[in-house]
């Protein structure tokens, strides 16, 4: 399967709440986006919305789900599923990129939730 991210995710884990559900946390994030692993992954297609805390601070976000892969419940084994954003506050790149590194390329990010 080819990669098609315009920007390299990082291994991070940070704590994400999606439609007031109960937190879950990422397994890598980039600028554009995130892959969750939780027991019950949402479907392909699927509009989310949430926070993402980076650094203590909390961030709003409208996303889509591009993909998901299934877990088993049977074996505690998590699915997992990865969300591009298509709303998010600005402010989230350049702390992003200030926390990460400068190695983080420039990228184009959609308007803050509120704008989309």
């Amino acid at each position: 399967m080819s990669n098609r991210r315009f920007v390299p995710r990082q291994r991070r884990r940070l704590k994400i709440s999606l439609g007031g559900l109960c937190p879950a946390f990422t397994a890598d994030v980039s600028p554009g986006g995130f892959a969750a692993e939780t027991m019950q992954p949402r479907k392909p297609g699927t509009m989310v919305h949430g926070s993402i805390t980076l650094e203590g601070r909390e961030f709003d976000f409208t996303g889509e789900v591009s993909w998901a892969r299934a877990g088993d419940p049977r074996l505690s084994i998590r699915g997992r599923f990865g969300v591009r954003f298509t709303g998010i506050d600005p402010e989230f790149y350049e702390l992003f990129r200030a926390t990460f590194g400068p190695s983080v390329p420039a990228v184009e990010l959609p308007d803050g939730p509120d704008d989309a």
